[in-house]
């Protein structure tokens, strides 16, 4: 049994080890990154991304499905999952110009190690089905990306004099969610649930300089917010067999029906606001330092949300689903609007995914491509934050490839390569056109809490 702890520990000790890489920031200029918590990121590792992100009805016995944790009852090995990603932004203002803003960005994407408690060999050497099934997960991934660097340069009509100003907007950060989740699988059915903590940094910086005077104040806003809460969400999955596999109850052709949700999450926003005049003559002339007591403590809710799905899956051939989530951002807060404001925000939204997975034949021996699994989806969602009225929008279509590999006394395990071609912003504002090139590992193991017997 220390052997199985060992392996765990070991996980554990890799995915604290490389904690620090994934909270590194990609070097990114998105704009719309500066409302709200900033850009969110897709809650979907590489193989389901490269079937449009399909969460709700998703398990697979190799991979990680955190959207719902209903899934991990049906993993059947052990598996560690790692997911890095490139991206290629080019930047669009409403009159189609500024289109050569681009920019090139990376990072680590995700951490997961899940396992199911007990292991299928077992049940294969002592010639007894288990009747419920056990799995528990353990993920790191970010939530939202800020990182932006805008500049403005206009003018000013003061006394009568014409005034150069220059406006410059700067902001990094982000927030992330590490995840504890269990699942139980009896028969068809299976439930879940994730427990985890909300957590983040994000830096606001907001500078106004006169330009065309002599020694001129220069303005410094700082904003530097810091985010923590706890999470929960709930997940269920029920498999309606349309086939089995001859003289067993093995299903081999099925209906997946999936939900997972949940209520509002409270989370803390602390914010220290410094606000500086700087004059290059005599330095700093003014300054307010940061708000101090109660005043720094905020309360905000992460949304409420509802995702439903259905997948048909013939085994070790194809999959085919649909996917729609909704989520309530009432409750969100930020610096204009608190939870006993009339203009509190209501703002709901939604997205709808669609994806297809194919396996030409999982046992050919002659042609690698053939074992190869290939993704393809679609999808279209809205946001939260708005310009002028008009709420951002998001949408894209995505391909993949799990491409099978055999390490040694490991089983079989995947890297899967994912491309989304998308675009995220407001048809007659500030359009971002993007590329993303994902990579992901799945690493499985058959050997965890796999009892040897000696004769």
């Amino acid at each position: 049994m220390s052997n199985f702890w060992n392996k765990i520990f070991l996980g554990f000790a890799f995915i604290l080890a490389t904690a620090t890489i994934a909270l590194a920031q990609p070097k990114d200029n998105s704009p719309y990154s500066r409302l709200g918590i900033g850009d969110l990121v897709d809650q979907n590792f590489f193989a389901q991304a490269g079937m449009g992100g399909l969460g709700a009805a998703f398990h697979d016995p190799y991979h990680m499905n955190i959207a719902n944790p209903a899934s991990y009852g049906k993993l059947r090995s052990a598996a560690f999952e790692v997911g890095l990603f490139s991206q290629y932004s080019e930047l669009k203002d409403g009159t189609g110009t500024n289109s050569n803003v681009s920019t090139w960005n990376g990072n680590l994407g995700y951490l997961s190690l899940g396992f199911p408690l007990k292991n299928p060999i077992n049940e294969v050497l002592d010639q007894k089905k288990k009747k419920i099934r056990w799995g528990m997960n353990f993920s790191l991934l970010p939530y939202s990306n800020v990182d932006y660097n805008i500049q403005n340069l206009t003018t000013e009509e003061v006394f009568g004099d014409t005034i150069g100003v220059n406006y410059l907007f700067q902001g990094k950060g982000g927030t992330y969610k590490v995840m504890w989740g269990n699942g139980i699988s009896f028969k068809n059915l299976s439930v879940g649930a994730n427990i985890g903590y909300f957590f983040g940094k994000i830096e606001n910086i907001k500078e106004v300089d006169f330009i065309n005077l002599s020694n001129p104040f220069v303005n410094r806003f700082n904003d530097d917010y810091a985010v923590g809460g706890l999470t929960w969400s709930l997940g269920v999955q029920y498999d309606i067999v349309l086939k089995t596999k001859d003289n067993s109850d093995e299903a081999i052709e099925y209906i997946t029906i999936g939900a997972y949700g949940n209520s509002p999450n409270k989370v803390n926003i602390t914010r220290d606001r410094k606000w500086v005049t700087i004059n290059s003559a005599y330095g700093v002339l003014d300054s307010i330092p940061p708000t101090s007591g109660l005043e720094r403590e905020n309360t905000s809710f992460l949304p409420g949300e509802f995702g439903i799905g259905i997948m048909y899956a013939k085994k070790n051939k194809r999959k085919l689903g649909l996917d729609f989530k909704l989520q309530s951002w009432k409750g969100y807060v930020n610096d204009l609007v608190t939870l006993s404001d009339a203009n509190q925000p209501t703002v709901n939204t939604y997205r709808v995914a669609v994806g297809y997975e194919y396996l030409p034949d999982e046992l050919a021996y002659n042609n690698y491509f053939k074992k190869v699994r290939y993704r393809f989806g679609a999808f279209y969602s809205n946001d939260p934050r708005s310009v002028q009225d008009q709420q951002i929008t998001k949408y894209g279509v995505t391909f993949g490839m799990g491409m099978p590999i055999i390490l040694p006394r490991q089983g079989k395990s995947f890297v899967n390569f994912g491309l989304e071609l998308g675009q995220l912003g407001i048809a007659d504002a500030l359009q971002r056109t993007y590329f993303k090139i994902n990579l992901g590992f799945t690493l499985n193991d058959d050997t965890w809490f796999f009892k040897r017997k000696f004769n």
